[in-house]
């Protein structure tokens, strides 16, 4: 929907909300996990040996960590700790700049000598990403982001932002798409670099390697850059890591490679390995953190050293053999059951999925109240429908105690699909995983017992009376009944698929046949960039021009792409609001299925609602911000004084030098139909608008919606001209497209405006103000204003209200795409 609006304020709006979007959502989403025991809790153990840990006042098994070896409890780690404290204290505070603590020396010599490269040591692989990155990647260079790449490196490219760095991203290890952007971004930059994981961190896949280097091959721009702190040590010639095992003739020529001292290694410390002496020397004279930060700790390096001799011997063969003996054994037990194990692999992580963020909920905490720790994989680490426990193998763990993480993972996984009427199918299908040779248990799928709420579901607003559409929500805005008749047959039967819409539908009543909800959806091709930076979507028009459907997929969207305010009815009063709710998105999810769009979203509903906030996270949905949307509410004046009464002390100095000074330029005109020419013209002025905001980019609507609009008599035309004293042109300067609901509601919907006249005359503000008239001329109860532009819109009287939406996707790209981390913008 594109709403009346004044671009240059809504630009720093939005950037304003996607600044804090992110945070805040995950912010909602750890928060329920925090309150139910299972995050941010603390170890109460006097000692450690990596088996156990006590939690709550008990003692659980402990299959949550990184330390895939157990180096970090090796008798040969622990004493080089304290040794070093010993000869060299608790730290050498000084930049390495100019001298480093003599451990570092002895430690390079060590890790030169396993991966055959040049190296530098950073506090941490964080600190590591930081030192590199800005230092190796030039303005001239193209990154290209995995989706799935840690945020350590995704954080450290933020800072190329600011340097004119061209950064895009691509769908995980999707190779075809990663060509794709190649072939066509070659000739405009020196560099390629693409940078992904070699182990992935949740799912315990890998990178594509061996296919990744044969694509740098094949295209010499083509750089890699990877991080491989997940799979350093237990694979690898000298535990070097998964990365170098697919290297067997050393680092490649054109990678960069960033390792881990700490996880699996034991210590603490980020290595960046180079394949020449050029990148190492430009990162290690002046590599930011590197420079200005404190040094490793002694006894850290001395953990490290102890842990690099290890790793030089033949010991690490051993470790390594035994962690795949006991992987295997864990991939064997799980064979023999029916628990969704997302990926298999010789990695030492698991991933078990759950779907739902309620059930992850339960599950993890069931399994640690029953003595057994795993992670909770939750979003942002994962997309919000693809929820699950994350199982870390490592050599601490006993063959028991794996047996009795089978035999309990098996059993509390089915009790908590029963306890939160989640189903194998669903969750399979949402990791695209086969379904079950067998049907599943009772347990998991529960009948729903007689006196359940009833769910109907139409496919038009024919089919439901319009007396009762619009007791419920026809009242609201522009989406009564008439004007839902309106959309469904504007957005339908065009000929570009965009401006093609499949309408859903729903009612729930409960079992005493009270309406407990109703809204509608529609189904459409949306761009993934609708909610990013104006920069982003900029570049990826010019990108469109080409390929109109680049970067495009379906999407649910309550409401739709054109209507604006709350669409959803729910009676909070009712008791079964909340399972009326869960059999909406039930059937979202349906529809989802069934149309293979990509997300959904529900949008436009009330912010500061804590309550539904943690019932929508529970069901796998995330939260975000979107633009305030802003209502005229008192109407109840009769002139211009009373008008002005309704303002603030602001907002009537606004109108006395923004707005009345200019009134008299103008000749305002409203109409119930434009003449042919004078449609086109006023189509011609919207386009105007369309491109010039790409704060919010959605598709242009279709003529065939603007001709309907014409010969409705819902609809009318508030048009300005400037008048012939002031102004050769006999055009309009301004069209609002404003809307009357059956229940006397106007709405703003739609603007058009000539450019040139804009900043000289104030036209976007005067066309708020005759709007404002308008609609009490028309005795309306209120004004729907559109969203943002809220500092202009609350100058003439009008009340902003915070909106959320809550968003699930089958992947986090386009989460990432509307977080606006990235400008992909190159002039």
């Amino acid at each position: 929907m594109l709403s009346p609006i004044n671009y240059a304020n809504l630009a720093k709006h939005m950037a304003k909300i996607r600044h804090n979007n992110i945070i805040d959502t995950v912010d909602s989403v750890l928060s329920v996990s925090k309150k139910k025991g299972i995050i941010h809790l603390h170890a109460e153990d006097q000692s450690l040996s990596g088996q156990h840990l006590t939690l709550h006042g008990k003692q659980v098994l402990h299959f949550g960590t990184c330390g895939y070896l157990g180096l970090e409890h090796h008798p040969q780690v622990k004493r080089g700790a304290i040794e070093a404290i010993e000869r060299y204290g608790t730290q050498f505070p000084m930049s390495r700049t100019y001298i480093s603590n003599p451990l570092y020396s002895e430690l390079e010599k060590l890790i030169k000598q396993m991966y055959n490269a040049p190296v530098v040591i950073s506090k941490n692989c964080t600190l590591s990403h930081l030192t590199v990155i800005p230092s190796i990647i030039r303005q001239s260079d193209l990154v290209i982001l995995d989706h799935q790449v840690h945020a350590s490196v995704q954080e450290a490219v933020k800072k190329l932002l600011s340097q004119g760095v061209t950064v895009e991203m691509v769908r995980h290890n999707n190779l075809e798409m990663l060509e794709d952007r190649i072939k066509k971004q070659r000739g405009k930059f020196e560099r390629i670099w693409y940078m992904a994981d070699s182990v992935y961190s949740m799912y315990g896949d890998f990178a594509p390697i061996q296919e990744l280097i044969a694509l740098a091959e094949k295209y010499e721009q083509l750089y890699l850059y990877v991080d491989d702190a997940h799979g350093a040590s237990w694979a690898g010639k000298n535990g070097t890591g998964y990365a170098m095992s697919q290297m067997p003739e050393g680092l490649y020529r054109k990678m960069i490679l960033t390792a881990n001292l700490g996880k699996a290694f034991g210590a603490c410390g980020g290595l960046s390995l180079f394949p020449n002496e050029e990148w190492y020397n430009r990162v290690n004279n002046f590599g930011g953190p590197l420079t200005f930060s404190v040094q490793i700790e002694p006894a850290t390096l001395g953990a490290a050293i102890a842990s690099a001799k290890i790793h030089l011997s033949d010991d690490i063969y051993t470790y390594q053999q035994e962690l795949q003996r006991k992987i295997a054994y864990f991939n064997t037990l799980l064979k023999q059951t029916d628990l969704p194990l997302v990926h298999e692999s010789e990695s030492p992580i698991f991933y078990i999925g759950t779907g739902t963020m309620e059930m992850g909920n339960h599950l993890v905490q069931a399994l640690l109240q029953d003595g057994v720790y795993v992670n909770l994989a939750t979003f942002p680490a994962v997309p919000a429908k693809n929820i699950g426990v994350r199982i870390t193998i490592s050599l601490t763990n006993s063959d028991e105690d794996i047996a009795e993480l089978v035999r309990k993972l098996q059993l509390h996984f089915h009790l908590a699909l029963a306890a939160t009427n989640q189903t194998q199918e669903n969750i399979r299908k949402a990791f695209k995983m086969p379904a079950l040779a067998q049907s599943v248990s009772p347990a998991a799928a529960p009948t729903a017992p007689s006196t359940a709420i009833s769910l109907q579901r139409y496919t038009s607003i024919t089919q439901i009376e319009a007396a009762q559409w619009n007791k419920y929500l026809g009242h609201r805005a522009m989406f009564d009944w008439e004007g839902m008749r309106f959309l469904e047959e504007s957005f339908s039967n065009n000929p570009e698929k965009e401006n093609n819409w499949a309408f859903r539908y729903y009612t729930v009543q409960d079992p005493q046949g009270n309406v407990v909800l109703m809204t509608f959806a529609a189904i459409a091709l949306l761009k993934e960039d609708m909610f990013s930076q104006a920069s982003i979507s900029k570049a990826l028009e010019r990108e469109r021009e080409a390929n109109p459907y680049y970067l495009t997929t379906t999407g649910i969207v309550l409401g739709s792409l054109f209507t604006e305010g709350n669409h959803l009815y729910l009676d909070r009063s009712s008791p079964s609001w909340k399972e009326a709710l869960k059999a909406l998105l039930t059937e979202l999810n349906k529809e989802q299925e069934t149309s293979q769009a990509s997300s959904i979203l529900l949008r436009d509903l009330d912010d500061m609602d804590p309550e539904l906030d943690e019932f929508m996270v529970e069901q796998d949905f995330v939260k975000m911000l979107l633009p305030e949307s802003c209502v005229v509410e008192d109407l109840n004046w009769t002139d211009e004084e009373g008008f002005r009464k309704t303002l603030s002390k602001k907002g009537r100095e606004n109108f006395v030098q923004k707005i009345k000074r200019n009134e008299h330029f103008y000749e305002v005109v409203v109409k119930d139909q434009l003449a042919v020419d004078e449609l086109q013209y006023a189509m011609a002025l919207f386009r105007n608008v369309k491109g010039n905001n790409f704060a919010i980019n959605n598709f242009l609507f279709p003529e065939k919606m603007f001709q309907l609009l014409n010969e409705s008599k819902s609809w009318e035309f508030v048009v300005l001209y400037i008048k012939e004293e002031f102004s050769i042109s006999r055009k309009p300067v301004s069209v609002a497209f404003c809307h009357k609901n059956a229940a006397n509601v106007y709405s703003f919907m739609l603007i058009g405006m000539d450019y040139d006249y804009l900043m000289t005359y104030g036209v976007y503000r005067q066309t708020l103000y005759q709007v404002i008239k308008r609609a009490n001329a028309l005795q309306c109860t209120q004004v729907n204003m559109g969203i943002s532009a809220t500092i202009e819109k609350k100058k003439v009287g009008a009340t902003p209200y915070p909106k959320v939406g809550y968003y699930q996707s089958k992947d986090n790209f386009a989460m990432e795409m509307m977080g606006a981390t990235f400008a992909v913008e190159k002039e």
